[in-house]
């Protein structure tokens, strides 16, 4: 190569290339340096390399001083920042031979940009963890160890970060909860599907336990391996032992004919899960089950097709619902069924899984001709629906107008 092409790779390389004796003096920069290196400097000259960069990289000239070799990297891909910029460059300087050093500079102005992105997202998690207050939030590498912990997990969990990284998530578990078969299974499960959940106990780092609904899902590299799981449990102790209480009074609380919880449980229970909707900011969506032309249906087929399908309606619910849904005869026909962490859309979503399924539901012996449909309502907890009083009014406000326009409709509350 010419000594004439060697100039023109010098100062057209988009590289910057800047040659500098050991105290710093600029012999000569190409355009690309000149492009990279002024936004750190004050004057905009570049007259002085060490100078230049002394408000990013004051250290410059005791590294070269400290250098003793007779060629060498003195410094490689240091990262600069630009005072209230987000240009950065990366730079390394090259002893080439005595009182003779190379500066190269190179652009790293995506990577600034990338870690601004990554620095938004950790904000965004950040304002979730501390909005949160009943989810604990975390990850754990392939083989379930835990390796980073949110403050979220810390409220529920009661571990300290410090404590907890680095070791099993068993460590979560209570001791009859199946252990490592149990997390192995369950990583198993997440990697093959994408995510699995699950309810079950967990354990605070003293010893006490509470009821969670746990989901785990797959985080996966580039070529689809599953490298780590996220994981979000959500204690619901609070509605546990509500339902358990419910059980345990069984007589009183639960529907002789359908099984499910009878009025007075229900609206207990929703009462409790209204102000804890209204405490937290969570979401809370109640559905209100109605069936089409029931007397009619009654006075045509009788007690006994009444009988069964008030039960289908009831199986219908619970078979669509969650484990963490309450479900409740709300009424002599009437069915309720009170979402928790749902807001309207995922309600509308439910409902019209349970209208579609009633709609082809076959009924037994003589009454296998016979269809019947339901109209569904669906009202979620606003400001302006703040109790439990007006959610099972505006629920009843939307059965309305289902019926109005025709039946065997889903339709939600709109003020």
């Amino acid at each position: 190569m010419t000594p004439e092409a060697l100039l023109d790779l010098f100062l057209l390389s988009p590289v910057g290339l800047v040659q500098v004796d050991d105290s710093g003096r600029v012999e000569v920069a190409n355009l690309a340096a000149r492009r990279l290196l002024t936004p750190f400097t004050s004057s905009g000259s570049l007259e002085d390399l060490f100078n230049a960069l002394s408000a990013v990289a004051p250290d410059l000239p005791a590294r070269v001083r400290g250098f003793d070799g007779p060629r060498g990297n003195i410094v490689d891909n240091m990262e600069l920042l630009a005072p209230g910029q987000h240009s950065g460059v990366f730079l390394s300087l090259v002893k080439v031979s005595t009182g003779r050093i190379i500066a190269v500079a190179t652009d790293a102005s995506s990577l600034a940009s990338a870690r601004g992105l990554v620095s938004r997202l950790e904000q965004r998690l950040g304002a979730v963890e501390t909005a949160v207050r009943e989810y604990a939030i975390y990850t754990v590498d392939k083989a379930g160890v835990v390796d980073s912990w949110s403050a979220a997990a810390e409220r529920v969990h009661q571990w300290n970060g410090s404590t907890i990284v680095g070791q099993r998530m068993t460590a979560l578990l209570p001791p009859d909860h199946g252990g490592a078969t149990y997390l192995e299974d369950t990583l198993a499960l997440a990697g093959r599907n994408g995510w699995c959940e699950e309810e079950g106990y967990r354990q605070r780092q003293d010893g006490t336990t509470f009821w969670a609904t746990t989901l785990v899902t797959a985080l996966r590299d580039a070529s689809g391996e599953a490298v780590g799981f996220s994981v979000v449990s959500h204690d619901v102790s609070e509605r546990r032992k509500l339902e358990e209480r419910l059980r345990n009074d069984a007589s009183s609380t639960t529907d002789y004919l359908t099984g499910v919880s009878a009025r007075r449980a229900f609206f207990e229970v929703a009462q409790s899960e209204v102000a804890r909707a209204r405490r937290y900011g969570q979401p809370l969506t109640m559905l209100l089950v109605d069936p089409d032309h029931f007397r009619e249906r009654v006075e045509e087929h009788g007690e006994a097709f009444a009988n069964e399908w008030l039960r289908a309606i009831a199986w219908v619910c619970r078979q669509e619902s969650r484990t963490t849904d309450v479900v409740g005869r709300v009424g002599g026909e009437s069915f309720g069924v009170l979402l928790p962490s749902t807001e309207l859309s995922g309600g509308l979503v439910l409902a019209e899984r349970i209208r579609e399924r009633m709609a082809r539901h076959v009924f037994s012996g003589d009454f296998s001709a016979v269809r019947g449909t339901l109209s569904v309502g669906v009202a979620e907890v606003t400001d302006a629906v703040a109790n439990m009083d007006a959610l099972m009014g505006a629920a009843g406000t939307a059965v309305g107008r289902a019926r109005q326009a025709g039946r065997n409709l889903v339709v939600g509350y709109d003020d």
